[in-house]
């Protein structure tokens, strides 16, 4: 069902960019697709940049239990 809806809305943008139904402001915007790839490559660099600072953030396994004992 994910994929038939993929393609349906898919081709409804084809549609709807060729029959010139919106009017964009910038001219990236007419390229077919623009916001699909523009949400995939977004959510793909949202992604990296998680990961990113999870190896900035992250502590050892052990961290609360070593503090504890300190007190």
């Amino acid at each position: 069902m994910f994929y038939v809806v993929m393609i349906l809305s898919l081709i409804l943008d084809l549609i709807l960019l060729y029959l010139h139904i919106f009017h964009y402001h910038f001219s990236f915007q007419y390229i077919p697709e623009f916001f699909a790839l523009f949400g995939l490559f977004g959510c793909m660099l949202l992604i990296l940049i998680a990961k990113g600072l999870g190896y900035f953030i992250v502590t050892d396994e052990n961290y609360y239990d070593r503090r504890s004992r300190r007190q």
